[in-house]
């Protein structure tokens, strides 16, 4: 009697009898633990927020802002070791002067989704700085003021392309390296909503514990 087809395999004894084949390849192996990257997508989304929230976070305990002198501004410096998102402060006189070539107060708008955005100068810095106000500027109030916010730049306020053109339009200086002072941005500001950010980065904890928790168990037990 022929057996050489009855011969079995060195290992076939010794697998499990429950054990099932497992399809090779990134398809089968995404079928097997979609449960898997579905954990990882909300990590990861959570870990975004969580990042963004720290910065935020840590700008709302900054109590004491950093005095950026007139001199230093129209040198083209700050004081050192300031940094952009650092709680800044200048004292200056707004300069709402006519643009000749519209008529209108040089103030700088931009405008999008129902949000404005007012730039305009200092007198005693010329187009070395501009001030981000939330608020339409009030032309009557002309005098020396103190200015306080986080310290942004030309080219890192909000609504890049929309900036570019409500300061060429208002006769602004359009530099991208020129410091902003975003007055609406202050630590008071941030530290009203910390318990949205102390939720934000609660909710990031748990979704890392629950990663490394459930590992690759089936999503709520199925």
């Amino acid at each position: 009697m022929d057996t050489r087809n009855q011969q079995k395999l060195p290992d076939q004894d010794a697998r499990p009898p429950d054990e099932h084949y497992r399809e090779p390849g990134l398809g089968a192996w995404v079928r097997r633990n979609a449960w898997l990257l579905v954990r990882l997508f909300v990590v990861m989304v959570f870990t975004f927020g969580a990042s963004t929230t720290a910065a935020n976070f840590s700008y709302g305990l900054q109590s004491e802002p950093t005095i950026l002198s007139v001199e230093q501004l129209n040198r083209g410096e700050l004081p050192s070791g300031t940094e952009l998102g650092d709680y800044v402060e200048v004292t200056g006189t707004p300069d709402f002067g006519t643009n000749p070539d519209t008529g209108q107060p040089r103030i700088g708008i931009s405008a999008r989704y129902e949000v404005s955005y007012y730039y305009f100068g200092l007198e005693e810095t010329g187009e070395n700085l501009l001030i981000q106000q939330t608020t339409k500027p009030d032309l009557a109030q002309s005098g020396e003021q103190v200015w306080r916010g986080k310290l942004a730049t030309v080219g890192t306020v909000i609504f890049h392309d929309t900036t570019q053109s409500g300061l060429e339009a208002s006769g602004l200086p359009r530099d991208e390296s020129i410091p902003v002072i975003e007055t609406g941005d202050t630590p008071e500001y941030y530290r009203q909503i910390f318990p949205a950010y102390s939720a934000i980065i609660g909710l990031w904890i748990l979704s890392i514990a629950w990663l490394v928790w459930k590992r690759n168990k089936p999503f709520l037990g199925l």
